[in-house]
């Protein structure tokens, strides 16, 4: 699997707590990982992005966190209801690990969200930029 790294270097040094936001990514990654074929890709990307809506607010600059594969997708039934817990589109999947990033996207006043279709699954995670998490 083939990791493709498209990060924007005009995203200013922010205060996150960096281990909980890691896990939030790699329990996305590892679900990737699991539902590709050999020889795919996954792509991360991040991006700044202005006026943004999270949680009902409007927020002024976020950063924005990709996580694209190009496998199954998600079946459409469970496409609402993925970031519960239990929920898995797999046979051996506990459906915990989207909740748990949800969970930790959300103590950062973020927001967590997926689109999906065969062929292309992408979760979004929105963080805000503020002058007290800037350093």
């Amino acid at each position: 699997i083939r990791i493709i790294r498209d990060y924007d270097p005009s995203i200013p040094d922010i205060a996150f707590d960096a281990d909980k936001l890691q896990q939030a990514i790699l329990n996305i990654v590892n679900n990737a990982v699991q539902v590709i074929e050999p020889g795919s890709s996954i792509t991360l990307k991040t991006r700044v992005a202005s006026n943004q809506t999270i949680n009902g607010k409007r927020v002024r600059l976020t950063v924005v966190i990709s996580i694209i594969d190009y496998g199954p997708g998600i079946p459409e039934d469970i496409q609402d209801t993925i970031f519960y817990p239990m929920v898995s589109g797999r046979s051996n999947g506990t459906g915990l690990g989207l909740a748990i990033s949800q969970t930790l996207v959300n103590q950062h006043k973020g927001k967590l969200s997926c689109s999906s279709r065969p062929g292309r699954t992408e979760f979004t995670l929105l963080l805000p930029i503020s002058e007290e998490n800037t350093l």
